[in-house]
């Protein structure tokens, strides 16, 4: 039940099958249906297998799709607002610039926030108004489990089917195949991630939430709203370009790359040299940053260290993508064409893309919590040494059995993509079976 005391129904089931979402997931699951028939039609297993997984995985789970629709319900306003302002800005013609944002943010409030006139900023750590958790608190619409089978799980096993009966067809030409365990190794692989995946879930579900105004030392889980820390976080100019500018960040990374042609020369297999041309995005540089902040749950507020967590934060997509042609005037033309001579390639493109977390966005965080210490308090004028919660802060350490997380969003869109046990673990190890028997029968 939420907080307006309507069934969401957010638990997942048996089956939890769904369609594609947005033009992208379609565009993925046409292609696949396509790719699918092609292995069909040329009797190749390997490249149906290509094709079932791409149809697999172009749908969202159930629980995003119920997150979405409840989203469109609860705050039709917001969710209009970031269908409108989504999509591809062309900035300027001539060298094809472009800005682009999404069409929708799966990691924002599903339910309503509280709006920044209720944020008492001037005592940060104490409770709202009423006192209350907020609408999307775990302690208050509980922590749904995923269905036991979905699009993605089932396309993973067919796929692995696939695989092996591939590898069938290839033994009765090819007898050497069969001495070494291809399969095995690709079901080894897929247990290790489904291991992984599956120890992530259920830390989640294990993990009770903590209330922040009574939230102990030691590793908690922390689910809230992001408000204004000490400091007010900086503008942000990405790649110190002021034309590239967010506010509101207090935590970020961006990175920029550029779009690379490649061209060299290789033998095909009648021996003969022939040209081939490649083109594929190169990292150029990185940088990340942030600002320490409040996170709030309607109770009370906690300081986040931001920095201690720069290794175990998930920003979800990003927040926007500047895109441009290389500009190739004389200085660049020089540039361009050793670079074709002496290495055979050529910059193409360039793009820079932005992640981070803003005043107001969910957050979820599962970190160590510690005492401040004296100096840390004086430097604070909003430290209430009456509340738990003023003299305490919350960092991103590594403890035997835990891992520190800091992501957008809170445990429902956290968990919105998980899968079960049975597909995280039941699948992969029925893929082992089949692959032991193949290999020794």
């Amino acid at each position: 039940m939420n907080a307006q005391g309507h069934d969401t129904g957010l638990d997942g089931g048996m089956f939890g099958f769904t369609l594609p979402m947005g033009i992208a997931g379609w565009i993925m699951s046409i292609l696949g249906i396509a790719i699918f028939a092609v292995g069909i039609i040329l009797t190749i297993p390997a490249i149906s297998a290509i094709g079932i997984l791409l149809v697999g995985f172009s749908a969202p789970s159930e629980l995003q799709v119920k997150l979405h629709n409840i989203r469109k319900k609860m705050r039709p306003s917001e969710v209009a607002w970031q269908s409108e302002m989504g999509g591809t800005e062309l900035v300027s013609f001539w060298n094809r610039e472009r800005i682009h944002r999404p069409e929708k943010d799966l990691r924002s409030w599903v339910f309503p926030a509280p709006p920044v006139q209720d944020w008492h900023l001037q005592n940060k750590y104490s409770a709202d108004a009423f006192a209350e958790l907020i609408d999307e608190h775990p302690n208050k619409i509980g922590t749904p489990a995923p269905p036991l089978f979905s699009n993605a799980g089932l396309s993973m096993l067919i796929a692995y089917c696939l695989l092996a009966y591939q590898l069938v067809l290839i033994e009765s030409t090819l007898e050497d195949v069969s001495k070494y365990p291809i399969m095995l190794v690709v079901a080894i692989i897929w247990l290790i991630v489904g291991f992984l995946t599956g120890k992530r879930l259920q830390a989640m579900q294990d993990t009770p939430t903590s209330i922040i105004r009574s939230v102990a030392i030691g590793n908690a889980e922390l689910v809230g709203q992001v408000r204004n820390g000490i400091n007010d976080p900086p503008m942000v100019h990405v790649d110190d370009d002021h034309s590239k500018t967010v506010s509101d960040l207090v935590s970020w990374n961006w990175q920029y790359e550029i779009e690379v042609e490649e061209i060299r020369m290789v033998r095909d297999s009648n021996g003969n040299m022939r040209q081939e041309v490649s083109r594929y995005w190169r990292m150029i540089r990185t940088d990340e940053g942030g600002t320490d902040f409040t996170l709030h749950d309607g109770t009370g507020g906690i300081m986040i260290v931001t920095g201690s967590f720069r290794k175990s934060n998930d920003f979800g997509d990003h927040l926007i993508q500047w895109e441009c042609d290389h500009n190739r005037n004389l200085g660049n033309l020089f540039g361009n064409i050793f670079s074709m001579f002496v290495a055979n390639e050529r910059i193409l493109r360039h793009r820079w893309t932005l992640w981070g977390l803003k005043l107001g966005d969910p957050c979820y965080v599962m970190g160590m919590i510690k005492p401040r210490t004296n100096e840390e308090m004086a430097n604070d004028k909003q430290v209430d040494t009456t509340l738990q919660n003023s003299i305490v802060y919350a960092v991103g350490e590594k403890s035997p059995g835990f891992k520190p997380r800091l992501e957008k969003g809170t445990e429902l869109t956290a968990i919105s993509s998980a899968r079960s046990q049975i597909e995280n673990i039941g699948f992969p190890i029925l893929g082992l079976v089949i692959a032991i028997a193949q290999f020794f029968l």
